[in-house]
């Protein structure tokens, strides 16, 4: 009987600690599920991203126009992030963004790609004759990466990391914009093919101003709970 027991009292144990290995425990700063919470705390750190905007007017008006592949490159290596392009505008870093499902509580909102083709082999089901793709974009909403209309709907904590380790490289940065808006993707892959190919990118600064303007506001935003 005592036999018995004992083998009981392991197979309970052992089907706890299997149970426990199923299901991972999250904290506010878990790097692969940005939408937990511990509590209602606040972060544990000054607001890294649109950083003037909480408490004046800003200006997108710039004077010079840089793409920068390094840092681009080291954001899209974080959970979440599929691909990034960065551009420096003066000391301001511009950042567009595709969102995978390599972590959780990245974003809100609907879903706005349609990736149901993928199971019927087709890439748009909505042209199933037509799989053609404007090589100029990075993004067409079929068969690709999760986008967000509003930057807003990308989580506080999620911005918090991608800004926080932009600062972390490049120290001068004076702010940090971060948006997976579709048109904004797509703006700065054209502006970064123009960058690839050699080409001076100052002359697109009235463009590039004007859909980040657009894209962001100007006028001042109203914190969370979570981003005080």
């Amino acid at each position: 009987m005592q036999n018995l027991r004992l083998g009981l009292t392991f197979i309970c144990i052992s089907s706890l600690l299997g149970l426990c290995g199923c299901f991972s425990i999250y904290d506010k700063n878990s790097a692969s599920n940005y939408g937990s919470r511990t509590g209602n705390a606040p972060q544990d750190t000054t607001r890294a991203y649109q950083t003037e905007q909480q408490n004046s007017i800003v200006s997108h008006r710039h004077s010079t126009l840089q793409f920068n592949q390094a840092l681009g490159e080291k954001v899209a290596a974080m959970n979440g992030v599929n691909s990034c392009i960065v551009m420096m505008a003066d000391k301001t870093a511009y950042v567009a963004i595709l969102i995978d499902n390599t972590a959780s509580g990245t974003k809100s909102g609907p879903l706005e790609t349609n990736n149901a083709g993928t199971v019927r082999g087709l890439y748009n089901p909505s042209t199933p004759f037509n799989d053609y793709m404007d090589p100029n974009l990075l993004t067409n909403g079929s068969n690709n990466y999760e986008t967000v209309q509003f930057h807003d709907q990308i989580t506080h904590l999620f911005k918090q990391k991608i800004a926080e380790k932009i600062r972390s490289l490049q120290p001068n940065v004076s702010d940090v914009y971060i948006s997976a808006n579709r048109d904004y993707v797509n703006e700065l892959n054209r502006l970064a093919q123009e960058a690839w190919s050699g080409h001076d990118l100052t002359p697109y600064l009235p463009e590039f101003d004007a859909i980040s303007e657009r894209i962001f506001g100007t006028l001042p935003t109203i914190p969370t709970q979570s981003e005080q």
